[in-house]
């Protein structure tokens, strides 16, 4: 199953790779966990923090990516009572364009466990994820060095 989300985003494409690829903005829009990884090909990617009291943790491995374009990355929770097999991990990918010096951002997940119920509920966060990237980017307090 796939889902894609697009969205436009006031800021420029890079102020907008640096906030879904650094852990210090990560923490503001993905349910407090910070994104831990070298961001190359083939290494481990974690995703760790609190979230309403409880200890959240997610796994996975770096795909693909292609700094300021697009990236690619595969995900499991451990504690969302699946096995730990390749058909329980998510792949989430971001591309991003410019355009008018405004970021369009399509954001895809595609699971492979058939569950409609999960597909529900991964496209129920992403809702609220892209709520607070657009809120964090249009603040402006991305600083870009």
């Amino acid at each position: 199953m796939r889902s894609t989300k697009q969205v436009e985003v006031n800021c420029s494409v890079e102020s907008l790779w640096k906030i879904l690829t650094k852990p210090e903005y990560s923490k503001r829009y993905m349910f407090n966990c910070a994104v831990t990884t070298d961001w190359k090909v083939g290494s481990d990617i974690v995703w760790e923090g609190v979230f309403n009291g409880h200890e959240a943790y997610q796994k996975g491995k770096v795909i693909s990516i292609s700094k300021g374009q697009g990236l690619s990355y595969s995900t499991f929770d451990p504690n969302a009572g699946l096995e730990d097999v390749s058909k329980n991990y998510i792949i989430v990918s971001y591309i991003l364009h410019d355009f008018n010096g405004i970021a369009h951002l399509t954001i895809t997940n595609e699971t492979f466990d058939g569950s409609t119920k999960r597909m529900s509920h991964i496209k129920q966060g992403w809702d609220v994820v892209i709520g607070k990237l657009k809120e964090i980017a249009e603040e402006g307090s991305v600083v870009l060095v």
